[in-house]
């Protein structure tokens, strides 16, 4: 076997057995545990509508299919999650070091092989993929990181050799790594790039078949971002706000820092590799890099391809500085405007700045290979690889991260699967989304990993968000008429909470609060969970048949109707906030069943209809979802109780109601 790929193979074992404990799984932020369980992670990936909270459109999640489909087949051998996301960062480092030593051989053909694994180290071993990529921890960054030089490599392939095999590897990799394509910045991470490599060879109708057959490949992921507008995260396109974003977090990544390969926040003192970083031995090396890339970029314009990759480097670097000088306010003032859909870049040092580092890490390859003594490479590349980037030999890059999740997650959940489906309320209740527990995760709020049953656990902050009125109400004692009203039957009480004031209550709070609460029993005891039930005189259902409306001013007012006015009977009546009428029929409803067949798809089994009445889904209002009767679409389709789905239905006898959230033409 070659040198390069035992060393390679070597770098990519001994990192991952110093980052993975004894069956721990490296998580943090807003990524959760997807890999504690990954059957129902694969599940929460698989549905352009988030079965969360009281549920949510994100088709973004969609992309993750492929590599946890992959994932969870591996599962099914009984091998452990942790040990499967150590095996997939094996994998993750490997490809980066593989596919950056060809892609450099591919731009200089001329230059030694070690141009190559020099390039490929420093691709690895630099302070973008330490702070940005690793301590980040965004699953979509990783993967982006990762696929980027495979992507080009394969890009350029396809240019070149205009064979089928390479345009099939180029569409099946972009399957297999379609992670990235969560964050939709990764768009313009990987295309700009292969635009500027398109110029070099200039074949514009293999470049164009490859991005048609790109584009068809992988329409199982866009084609729902275009289709599903109505959603809350379509309100984050507001060109001033993003602007407004964008200036404030340039200020970590000052053309100063840019050079190093840094940003401000992950090298502040509150950092635990600040001392390390800001040593004179680390300047010393930093300064180094930096003279590097300097002779790189001088050699560069007596190369073939030289100017090419210049070109490269300069634009990523005017792109990723954001609204830094020169012009950096300016151009981005008027892309915001004129292309909507790129304020995905308003952090473009985040999302963007691998496309720099890759450039970058050639021309230092090219800078050290200007260097005659064997020696002084070899010395400088084992300072730049092991001295600079000790945290991530120490394990330091994840200090904080593994996790072990305690086993009465896993009763707790065997035992809620047993009794029921419909929602969970989480005490306490968040009034953010990062929390923290005993047993050493910290993040976002992880029980859409740690159940099976879809979670309501804290606050989202869209607009007209029902989560702060469900926060603002579980003291009142009366709360189990509300948590009828929204498919709410199981309470689950946490003792293993680290203290925080993004919590509404301390555990003993929320022992207190559950304690006074009518209707609402302690049915099962864990070693740091308590399972409390509503009373069984309290039916609950994913929605329900009504025949009565109210109205009332907001959101609040209809809560503190649904818990305090006795007049108002859970599952039969339902409320609309004005100016809309009320509707009320003041007849019989039929007998009906729901069946819940999928977070996409409902059957109502209605029997002897006589008159009309309103169909109401417990799942946030949103236009996707439709009403049909065999084929004949309900139209009228509204909101109603604040949050949820309303349909006005007229039609007399025994039939089924199909209630689908529909994204593809044929659904």
């Amino acid at each position: 076997m070659p040198r390069k790929k035992i060393l390679f193979i070597l770098i990519s074992l001994v990192l991952t057995s110093v980052w993975f404990g004894p069956e721990k799984i490296i998580s943090h932020a807003e990524e959760g545990l997807p890999f504690y369980n990954l059957g129902r992670t694969l599940k929460i990936y698989s549905y352009p509508w988030l079965d969360s909270g009281l549920g949510s459109v994100n088709p973004f999640l969609i992309s993750r299919v492929t590599f946890f489909g992959i994932a969870s087949w591996f599962e099914g051998f009984k091998i452990s999650g942790a040990k499967i996301q150590q095996l997939f960062f094996v994998l993750l480092i490997l490809t980066p070091l593989f596919s950056v030593s060809s892609l450099t051989q591919i731009l200089f053909p001329n230059h030694p092989k070690n141009l190559g694994i020099y390039a490929s180290l420093f691709y690895l071993f630099n302070l973008f993929v330490l702070s940005q990529v690793f301590r980040r921890f965004i699953y979509s960054l990783i993967f982006l990181w990762s696929y980027l030089p495979l992507f080009l490599y394969l890009w350029v392939k396809w240019l070149e050799a205009k064979k089928v095999k390479h345009l099939f590897y180029f569409t099946i990799s972009s399957l297999i790594f379609s992670d990235i394509f969560v964050l939709v910045s990764s768009v313009f991470a990987i295309w700009i790039p292969a635009g500027i490599l398109w110029f070099k060879d200039r074949r514009i109708a293999h470049g164009l078949i490859g991005v048609f057959v790109w584009l068809l490949t992988s329409v199982w992921w866009w084609y729902p971002l275009v289709l599903l507008k109505d959603s809350p995260f379509s309100q984050a396109l507001d060109t001033s706000k993003n602007l407004t974003s964008l200036s404030d977090v340039s200020k970590y990544f000052p053309r100063s820092e840019i050079i190093f390969l840094k940003q401000k926040y992950f090298f502040s003192s509150d950092l635990i590799w600040n001392k390390f970083f800001s040593s004179q031995l680390s300047n010393v090396i930093s300064w180094t890099i930096v003279s590097l890339v300097v002779v790189g970029i001088i050699t560069s314009f007596r190369l073939k391809n030289g100017k090419l990759l210049l070109l490269w480097f300069g634009l990523s670097w005017f792109l990723i500085k954001g609204a830094n000088p020169p012009l950096g306010k300016e151009f981005y003032s008027w892309l915001f405007n004129a292309v909507p859909f790129s304020q995905v870049l308003r952090n473009p040092y985040e999302k963007l700045g691998v496309i720099l580092v890759l450039p970058y890490s050639i021309f230092v390859a090219v800078g050290l290979s200007r260097i005659r003594f064997k020696i002084i490479q070899s010395l400088l590349v084992f300072t730049i690889c092991f001295v600079l980037m000790r945290p991530l030999w120490t394990g330091q890059v994840f200090a904080g991260y593994q996790v072990e999740v305690p086993d009465f997650y896993r009763q707790a959940n065997d035992y809620l699967n047993s009794s029921g489906s419909l929602r969970l309320l989480h005490l306490p209740f968040l009034h953010e989304s990062g929390t923290s527990y005993t047993w050493g995760y910290s993040g976002d709020e992880p029980s859409d990993f740690l159940f099976d049953r879809p979670s309501v656990s804290k606050t989202y902050f869209f607009p007209n968000d029902p989560y702060p009125y469900i926060y603002k109400s579980i003291r009142l004692p009366k709360i189990a008429r509300l948590l009828q009203f929204l498919a709410i039957d199981t309470i689950v009480l946490h003792t293993d909470t680290l203290p925080s004031q993004v919590y509404q209550e301390n555990y003993q709070g929320s022992i207190s609060i559950v304690d006074q609460m009518e209707h609402v029993f302690i049915d099962r005891s864990f070693k740091g969970l308590n399972i409390y039930r509503l009373d069984p005189s309290f039916p609950v259902n994913w929605g329900y048949l009504s025949s009565r409306t109210f109205s009332v001013p907001s959101i609040s007012d209809g809560f503190s109707l649904v818990i305090n006015n006795s007049s108002f009977k859970v599952n039969n009546d339902s409320f609309v906030i004005s100016p809309q009428k009320p509707i009320n029929y003041g007849s019989l409803l039929p007998n009906y069943t729901i069946t819940k067949l999928s977070p996409t798809r409902y059957i109502y089994h209605v029997q002897h209809s006589t008159s009309p009445y309103i169909l109401v889904l417990s799942q946030s209002y949103n236009s996707g979802w439709i009403a049909r009767i065999q084929k004949d679409i309900l139209p009228d389709h509204f909101q109603i109780n604040g949050y949820a789905n309303g349909w006005l239905v007229d039609k007399a006898g025994d039939y089924d109601i199909e209630v689908v959230f529909k994204t593809w033409p044929w659904e």
